[in-house]
This record gives structure tokens, C-alpha cells and sequence, in this order.
């Protein structure tokens, strides 16, 4: 009796932490607070049903959490004060640059708002006395995840929001006849640790949902 009560409360506080991941993804909270709920319930979800997630996690050193650094594809608002002509909406091309005028081909990928703002306004200087420069990131379209292994369409795919693992290994073009379902693995590197979880795949096709887990930006999904 003492187990099924356990078991009962573990499953409401995976379904309160599961609104409260769907309530932060819709606001567009912090994306490290975001990662970590969606880290911690699938914690919580290995609790509840443990022969369908195990997860092992590995500390690291910290690294910065409140950056968020470029990608390709992603839509910028660029604002120069009193410069309209410079400013306006970006999209950072496949190569990593956005074309702004004066300033050229200038390298937006792997930087933060605020490294970009000092490289524009350093490109800029030359031709602006003093630019005021403010740079925000609209639309992240650079959020992907990453499937290997035994799967027909390995490769990288972009992330869609709430997008769980069934649906990322749907857009890899599902599983080969090969593909081990009972451990595929996800590796989701955090600020200060690495997590693994190992997904016994059969139980979510068996109707499992808790075994069915919540993919986030960087996410590498491996099929043995």
C-alpha cells in the first residue's frame, strides 16, 4: 500500500512539473530555467516509471547561463539610434554573417547580443560618431537537436516546441529494423552537468507517455 501511495504522489508531481514546463516554454522563460524543468522531469519520470527511463547525470564545470549565443537561421532586430537606414530586421545566413550596410559580412554566430553589439559598433565607429547600437534575438531558429545511429534520416533537425522524443525520432524518418528500442539514449549537456537518459523506446509504444521525453535545444538522440 505504502508503494502505490508513493507511486501515486510521484505521478502528480511529475504531471504539476509537466504544466509547469508547458507554462514556461509558452512564456518564454529563461532557457536555462526551462532546460533544467525539463532536465528534472525527466528525473521525476524515471521515478515513475523506472524500467522505461534511467538517467545518469555527469557534473561540470559552470559554464555562462545567461548568454545566449547566435546561430544560423536565427531573426535579429537590429537598432541603430538615429540610424534608420541601418536598422532593421536580420536573418543570420547558413555561413554564420549578416549583411549590414557600411559594416559588410560580419559574423554573428557563436556570439552573444552584447559581443555583436561591440563588433558592429567597432565595424561602424569609422562611420557613425559614437553608434548606439541594440541588438535582439526575435526568433531563435538556430534551436536544433541531433539524431545518430540506427535511424533512416540521421542528421540534424530543427526543434519545434514541445516537441518530445517519439516526434524527433519520427522526423528522423523512425527507427531501422536494427535499432535497439529498448536503450536509446539522450544526451543533454547542461551548464554544470551532462545528463543521460537511457529510454526503453518499447514502452512508449506501448502507450507509456511517461517514457516519452520532452527534447530540448542541443539534445543528441543516439540509436544503437
Amino acid at each position: 500500500m505504502h508503494s502505490k501511495s508513493s507511486k501515486l504522489r510521484r505521478v502528480a508531481l511529475a504531471k504539476r512539473i509537466a504544466r509547469l514546463y508547458v507554462w514556461a516554454r509558452n512564456v518564454k522563460l529563461g532557457h536555462i530555467i526551462t532546460r533544467y524543468l525539463a532536465a528534472f522531469l525527466a528525473i521525476v519520470l524515471c521515478a515513475c516509471s523506472s524500467q522505461a527511463v534511467t538517467t545518469v547525470s555527469t557534473s561540470h564545470r559552470m559554464a555562462d547561463p545567461g548568454a545566449y549565443r547566435i546561430g544560423p537561421d536565427d531573426l535579429l532586430d537590429l537598432i541603430v539610434w538615429n540610424q534608420p537606414q541601418l536598422t532593421g530586421k536580420l536573418r543570420v545566413a547558413e555561413d554564420g554573417t549578416i549583411s549590414v550596410p557600411l559594416a559588410g559580412r560580419v559574423v554573428a554566430a557563436g556570439l552573444t547580443s552584447d559581443m555583436l553589439e561591440k563588433s558592429l559598433h567597432d565595424k561602424l565607429a569609422g562611420f557613425i560618431g559614437n553608434p548606439q547600437i541594440t541588438v535582439r534575438v526575435l526568433d531563435p531558429r538556430s534551436k536544433v537537436f541531433y539524431v545518430v545511429g540506427e535511424v533512416n534520416k540521421p542528421g540534424v533537425r530543427r526543434l519545434q516546441s514541445g516537441e518530445v522524443l517519439s516526434q524527433g525520432l519520427a522526423e528522423a524518418g523512425g527507427l531501422t529494423d536494427f535499432a535497439d528500442r529498448s536503450a536509446i539514449k539522450i544526451v543533454r549537456r547542461l551548464p554544470t552537468e551532462t545528463v543521460t537518459m537511457t529510454i526503453n523506446f518499447k514502452k512508449v509504444e506501448q502507450g507509456d507517455l511517461n517514457a516519452d521525453v520532452p527534447l530540448e535545444p542541443g539534445d543528441t538522440i543516439t540509436v544503437h
